[in-house]
């Protein structure tokens, strides 16, 4: 895959600035005890289970929901779902399938496209953080992508590349049709759902 991806200014101005008005909720998101929990020497595999629970309701959700409203905008999304990868690792740490089953699944609200690439970049951004997630998984669980990790080792080695395309499609959404502020307005309401919906797991 191609990782050259140019922004012009306008793209760029965009990209820093969606990153600065969501560093407070983003940062809520990696101090909630789940998300402490699971990067702890002394992470669990219950704790480890508890948390893809919860990412579980909430990737699905995006998929189902997200996703069809998107798939003219955000290129490669077939290769994007990541819900069954966090029903194979939940099979492999223990969980039957009655209780995947029974997982409780999110319903976001949003009526634009602006809104669902503000959701989408929150849950395709946990992709590349996911990379540091698996190396502390693996060292202290003993985990790896064919063996309970497959959702966090996320695409591989095209992790890098599959965000540069994704990030590049939004910014220039954003930009073709001014829709920046309300692509920024709905990444922050989806860090903050995240942080919410995974403290009451």
């Amino acid at each position: 895959m191609n990782e050259a991806h140019v922004f012009n200014k306008e793209q760029e101005i965009f990209i820093k600035e969606l990153r600065h008005q969501t560093a407070e909720s983003h940062q809520k998101l990696e101090d909630n005890y789940l998300s402490k929990s699971i990067l702890n020497p002394s992470v669990t595999l219950a704790d480890y289970q508890k948390y893809l629970s919860g990412l579980y309701g909430l990737t699905i959700a995006c998929e189902d929901q997200v996703f069809p409203e998107i798939n003219h905008i955000v290129p490669q999304l077939e290769k994007r779902y990541k819900s069954g990868k966090i029903i194979e690792d939940l099979s492999f740490t223990g969980y039957s399938d009655l209780k995947i089953d029974e997982l409780p699944y999110y319903q976001y609200e949003f009526s634009t496209a602006a809104e669902a690439l503000g959701i989408m970049y929150v849950l395709e951004g946990s992709t590349l953080g996911g990379r540091i997630l698996y190396k502390h998984i693996n060292q202290y669980l003993g985990l790896n992508a064919e063996n309970g990790a497959a959702y966090f080792w996320g695409y591989g080695q095209e992790t890098g590349p599959m965000w540069k395309s994704f990030i590049s499609e939004v910014a220039r959404f954003a930009a073709e049709y001014g829709e920046s502020q309300n692509i920024i307005d709905s990444a922050v309401k989806t860090f903050n759902i995240t942080d919410t919906w995974l403290r009451k797991q």
